[in-house]
């Protein structure tokens, strides 16, 4: 029998060494159960080309490009070139595309290879706000996004929320497929829990924590400003900082200019298999993003018994139930956010509730194997 085989297109950055990315790894495993081979194009950080491969996941890393757009004309002529050479051999079944970036090489793949193109909607890009990327930046991602769904044979959201907007285009009920992000009860478990507190967790106070990417679109600078507000009413408290980006040193500067470094320790980038300690050991997780598909550290939070505060918008609202599971305030309301934080920090009975709740919706819906089920129903209805 002919192997079946995908490729994923990624721009995402991947490490060096394809089975670093454990996270993703995981999911593409999950893949496994229905197809042969799963080849990952994305780009590492490097200047040249990577190819790494764990079983039967194949990876080819392309080099990068600061330049957000030279670095999207690169990627795109290099995949196309990449999987139309790789194509040959593997003979793809379909094209899988991740982001609106990338979704550019598999929808032309797929056209002059005549194969499937799906194309994966993870966040609300079709009203990307100006102020996480700048108005010209904004204005294309929407645009692509737009005419890319419209194109697409078939698409996957993460969340209830993106529905009506795709809808809207004119697109077939039928073609769109609702699979959730996924979190691994087997890594996000107290048993995997490594004793990380020593210097970064202080037990005399309460221990805020954020995990993402340091950029606006994350709202950090709203959480440092909140924060600082909550420190004027309660010094007990702490926050943690997990993540790289580019807003690391306009963070830095704001908070010695606050003159708050004490309260607030950086960890940067910290191994995946880590998450689930830095979570045990926070008293809470705090996501004040101004655009969010879903928030994967949500679920991995709920999995952990962390409570979590995050802002109302995108699908948010859709996985925290406010003062049910979570707190959700208004992006960009530091006011409300230092509110919820002094609130939360102030209240153990509702800290208990929040972690026994968050627990139950993750088990119910996003624990791995519910998400999975649902990836490979999508591959079942589209392919058999």
């Amino acid at each position: 029998m002919p192997k079946e085989n995908i490729c994923l297109i990624s721009r995402s950055i991947y490490p060096k060494c394809l089975a670093d990315h454990s996270q993703n790894i995981l999911t593409f495993n999950g893949w496994l159960r229905f197809w042969d081979t799963v080849t990952i194009i994305a780009q590492n950080s490097s200047n040249r080309s990577i190819n790494s491969s764990v079983g039967n996941i194949y990876g080819f890393l392309l080099p990068s490009l600061r330049n957000r757009y030279l670095n999207f004309v690169l990627f795109n002529i290099l995949a196309i070139l990449k999987i139309y050479s790789l194509n040959k051999k593997s003979n793809f079944k379909a094209f899988q595309a991740s982001d609106a970036g990338a979704a550019f090489a598999a929808y032309f793949l797929s056209r002059v290879l005549r194969k499937k193109f799906i194309f994966e909607v993870q966040g609300d890009i079709f009203n990307y706000p100006g102020k996480v990327g700048g108005y010209i930046h904004s204005s294309l991602v929407k645009i692509m996004s737009r005419l890319i769904v419209k194109r697409a044979d078939y698409i996957r959201i993460v969340s209830p929320f993106l529905l009506e907007p795709i809808l809207q285009f004119g697109v077939e009920r039928k073609k769109i497929f609702l699979v959730p992000p996924r979190c691994d009860s087997n890594l996000f478990n107290k048993k995997n829990v490594r004793n990380i507190q020593e210097g970064i967790f202080h037990q005399d106070k309460f221990n805020f924590i954020f995990i993402g990417n340091l950029l606006i679109a994350k709202g950090v600078d709203y959480l440092i400003e909140a924060f600082n507000m909550a420190l004027k009413e309660d010094n007990r408290l702490r926050l943690i900082m997990i993540g790289e980006g580019i807003e690391k040193k306009n963070l830095i500067k704001r908070i010695n200019e606050l003159n708050i470094e004490e309260y607030v320790h950086f960890c940067g980038r910290v191994d995946y298999n880590l998450i689930p300690s830095y979570l045990y050991y926070s008293d809470a997780l705090v996501l004040p993003s101004i655009e969010e598909g879903v928030g994967r550290v949500i679920i991995e939070s709920f999995a952990m018994k962390t409570p979590v505060i995050a802002s109302n918008v995108g699908g948010i609202p859709l996985v925290i139930d406010d003062h049910i599971n979570g707190l959700l305030f208004e992006p960009e309301d530091t006011s409300s956010l230092k509110k919820k934080m002094l609130y939360l920090k102030n209240n153990i009975s509702i800290q208990e509730k929040f972690k026994d709740s968050g627990y139950q919706k993750f088990k119910e819906n996003f624990d791995y194997e519910v998400s999975m089920k649902k990836f490979l129903e999508m591959y079942k209805v589209i392919f058999n």
